[in-house]
């Protein structure tokens, strides 16, 4: 709906401004105090053909979008023609938006986790697999079954030391004619799972009871609710437009603009069951600007002259359903981060970008989180023109300050293992980068 809104401001705009064009040596002004489009209590439902139990519904209590302040003045002569254009807008107001979805599918989260437990077994299988291949030559050259997997280790039939057959976390036994065995040692993040098992007669892995219950899940009926509280949105800007025979030329000054999100969430439960119950919250994001100048040539990326702009988000949080947490690899990182209650949040992620010319620039970052906070600061230089700028960064500080003991353990196991120390100022981790974004050079390690 607010696409076809736009599409057809857009329009309207058009319209007037070849009206404007089209008058002959003069000049030509006029002004519209507002104008837009009202909706009050908005409600729409819609269910699919041959889709029994799905349904779903919006509802929006209030939305307004609208321009004001309008002022046009066209100035042409044989030659030239120019059109000005000062504006507020567009102005956008949502208010109590709720959309709810009823959708009978299949399980995600035992998706998730059929997903991750095939990854885990990946290496396993892969390694039983080519142990099964090194016996076949092994029986070729000796004419007998190897008794323990140490005979085709020491024989060259296999290597231990490249992938996958690298990876410690499992161990590999031969019980042949029957069975090779894989089972997992202590460094795994299930040391004590269930076996896994390749039956030699058949060659095929054999089934376990347990994950293969996971495959005969039968469908879910999912309850899908997102809201939003309130959005709004106004930009106050003048444009210029230089309109010649073969082009258009046009300069864009911002002078403000304000975006506002608030009370914005997406819940998702399974079967009306609370505990797998995964959600999504954010209850505030803001974008502002400021001063913004940038100019072109219709059909050509435009030149950012100068700006300020400052995107920011507080309190987003995404709570994990219980039996997705289970999964090892999931639980290992909360652990890592010190979390305990399903839920991760970032307390404030804020971006200031500050263009000082179309050739330089300053960048401020936070990232706060219960487990950890990092902030950088810099200079940048750019080159514009092409499709994607280049972009360099001049002495740029980063700060990264472990708050988890998890957290500070996991970066002291790193520098072990690189066999670098990070430069410190207490306990924050300082960084000095420079260079191309895509390759920076890091100095401080």
């Amino acid at each position: 709906m607010k696409r076809s809104m736009k599409h057809a401001c857009q329009y309207s705009l058009c319209i007037l401004l070849t009206t404007i064009s089209a008058q002959s040596d003069g000049k030509l002004s006029g002004s519209i105090f507002e104008t837009g489009l009202y909706f009050d209590k908005v409600h729409l439902d819609w269910k699919p053909i041959d889709k029994n139990f799905d349904l779903h519904t919006l509802d929006i209590d209030e939305l307004r979008f609208s321009f004001s302040d309008m002022k046009i003045t066209q100035i042409e002569n044989k030659k030239l023609k120019t059109a000005s254009l000062t504006f507020k807008g567009p102005s956008i107001s949502l208010k109590g938006l709720t959309v709810n979805s009823n959708i009978r599918s299949t399980n995600w989260i035992t998706e998730e986790k059929i997903r991750r437990l095939k990854n885990r077994e990946s290496i396993p299988k892969e390694s039983i697999e080519l142990i099964a291949n090194a016996i076949d030559l092994f029986i070729v050259d000796h004419d007998t079954l190897p008794k323990e997997i140490n005979e085709i280790i020491i024989n060259n039939y296999i290597s231990m030391s490249t992938p996958p057959l690298n990876d410690y976390s499992w161990s590999y036994s031969l019980n042949l004619p029957e069975e090779i065995v894989s089972k997992p040692t202590q460094i795994n993040l299930l040391p004590e799972r269930n076996a896994i098992i390749y039956d030699w007669s058949s060659r095929s892995f054999q089934i376990d009871p347990k994950n293969d219950s996971l495959f005969k899940t039968p469908l879910v009926d999912w309850k899908y609710v997102f809201k939003i509280e309130d959005i709004s949105q106004i930009f106050t800007s003048d444009m210029q437009l230089l309109i010649q025979p073969d082009s258009l030329e046009f300069e864009l000054m911002i002078n403000r603009g304000h975006f506002n999100i608030s009370g914005s969430s997406l819940t998702a439960m399974p079967n009306d069951i609370l505990d797998d119950r995964s959600s999504i919250s954010l209850p505030n994001l803001k974008l502002e600007t400021k001063d913004i100048a940038l100019s072109g040539t219709l059909g050509d990326i435009p030149t950012i002259h100068r700006g300020n702009g400052n995107f920011r988000i507080r309190n987003f949080e995404i709570k994990i359903p219980d039996d997705l947490k289970e999964e090892p690899e999931i639980q290992s990182m909360l652990e890592t981060m010190g979390i305990w209650n399903n839920s991760i949040m970032v307390r404030l992620f804020e971006f200031e970008l500050n263009m000082i010319n179309q050739f330089t620039g300053d960048i401020e970052l936070k990232f706060h989180t219960p487990f950890i906070k990092i902030s950088v600061i810099g200079d940048f230089s750019i080159r514009q023109g092409k499709k994607f700028p280049e972009i360099k960064l001049h002495n740029t500080l980063l700060k990264i300050h472990p708050i988890s003991f998890g957290i500070r353990k996991w970066i002291k196991n790193w520098e072990k293992e690189n066999g670098r120390r990070l430069t410190r100022q207490g306990a924050t981790i300082v960084l000095k980068v420079d260079g191309p974004i895509e390759d920076p050079l890091i100095k401080g390690y």
